[in-house]
């Protein structure tokens, strides 16, 4: 796995590159409009990305002398000119300024997945660490999606593999999982961080997190429908391309919002989680859910049934739900409500208040069991052409203002 970032002043080129680094292979890819002098002042930003694409209409719109700093500045910085006129003169220019490949418009779609493969082949040699992506998400309210994922985020963190492992809180209703795990008060959150993403470099962005422990770190939701609103895609693409590479899992609350901003993070997710109770009402709910996402692209077996809240008369609806849903439950998490209210009002992860009860020994099971699945050879995200086929029919990514 690379990160990629692709840089355009074109918005359907730049739609355009994305959807074929989704056919060429398992490729992450953020997405920014702009030139090169753009990325000046982003500072160790650009440590996160492993190759740089520069789409330009002509050499002196690629800018090579910033090119060259770029490249100087961060050596395993692989770097990609896409131009119209790739003719041996260009060739030489964009070479000495740092570029690995050029290759020029209508794009070749084999030319290009080789170019990726050669620039995965380098930055392999390098090391570079492959994060697992997780979104948690509902139909319903009360379902305990926050809780689960909190939880779930802490116990993988706390596993023997020493994983580093980042919660984004999403939910853009009253978000609230940082205060599940734990009893600081936010330094900041995601519309803040958004709103200042022209200072964001990794000193900004650590302290900008709640430090539950060295390996589990949380960023904060808004809090505030309101506020939760004005988070804009661009910069929110922008911060989960810079995040995400620094740790081994990333985990997304979603809540029950399905919109742009949560399309974002279910588009870069190996597993969906759906976290639903044994009731009718989450059957027939759940099942709209699972229509929606496949409606927009996402593939079932990314898909994990979470049953939480489950109660011992839960027999017939888990067995309607599973049906529908086809798919059998990935994890049972039982009833306590005792036991969860209790960690809840600490602001404590449920395996330090309670770590005998059937729930934290569930979501102890759940943790490795998506731990163990990340050393698997494979990945379970869908193809990429499915997801970023979608990427040509939305609107084109909005200029990121700022960067």
């Amino acid at each position: 796995m690379i990160n990629i970032l692709a840089l355009s002043e074109d918005g359907a080129r730049l739609a355009q590159i994305a959807y074929l680094s989704g056919e060429a292979g398992d490729y992450r890819i953020t997405r920014a409009m702009g030139t090169p002098s753009l990325l000046g002042e982003r500072g160790d930003t650009l440590d996160a990305f492993d190759v740089l694409i520069v789409d330009a209409a002509s050499l002196k719109d690629a800018e090579l002398a910033v090119v060259e700093r770029l490249h100087r500045e961060h050596g395993r910085l692989t770097c990609i000119l896409l131009i119209p006129d790739a003719s041996p003169q260009t060739l030489i220019a964009a070479m000495r300024a740092g570029f690995r490949d050029v290759l020029n418009w209508p794009l070749d779609s084999r030319q290009f997945g080789d170019a990726l493969q050669r620039a995965q082949a380098q930055c392999l040699q390098g090391g570079t660490r492959d994060t697992r992506i997780l979104s948690f998400v509902s139909c319903k309210g009360g379902a305990g999606t926050s809780f689960v994922a909190a939880n779930v985020a802490h116990a993988i963190a706390t596993l023997p593999q020493k994983k580093r492992v980042l919660l984004i809180d999403l939910n853009q209703q009253f978000a609230d999982a940082a205060f599940l795990v734990s009893d600081q008060t936010p330094p900041s959150t995601l519309p803040q961080i958004c709103a200042q993403i022209e200072r964001m470099d990794a000193a900004f962005f650590d302290t900008s997190l709640v430090h539950v422990s060295d390996s589990f770190h949380i960023l904060a939701g808004a809090g505030d429908p309101v506020k939760a609103a004005e988070v804009k895609e661009d910069r929110l693409e922008w911060l989960l391309g810079v995040a995400a590479p620094h740790y081994d899992f990333v985990l997304f609350d979603l809540g029950q919002t399905l919109n742009r901003l949560s399309m974002l993070a279910l588009d870069r997710s190996d597993q969906i989680h759906l976290v639903l109770q044994a009731s009718m009402p989450h059957v027939r709910a759940g099942r709209r859910l699972q229509e929606i996402l496949c409606s927009l692209g996402y593939a079932q077996e990314q898909m994990r049934l979470i049953l939480n809240r489950y109660t011992r008369h839960g027999e017939r609806p888990r067995a309607a739900l599973e049906s529908v849903l086809g798919m059998s439950a990935f994890q049972v998490i039982p009833e306590d409500a005792e036991t969860v209210t209790d960690a809840m009002n600490q602001g404590l992860p449920v395996s330090k208040t309670a770590r005998g009860s059937g729930v934290a020994r569930s979501l102890q099971t759940l943790a490795e069991n998506i731990a163990a699945r990340a050393t698997q050879p494979g990945r379970s995200r869908a193809k990429g052409e499915s997801l970023f086929g979608r990427l040509l029919g939305r609107q084109p990514s909005p200029k990121l203002e700022t960067l």
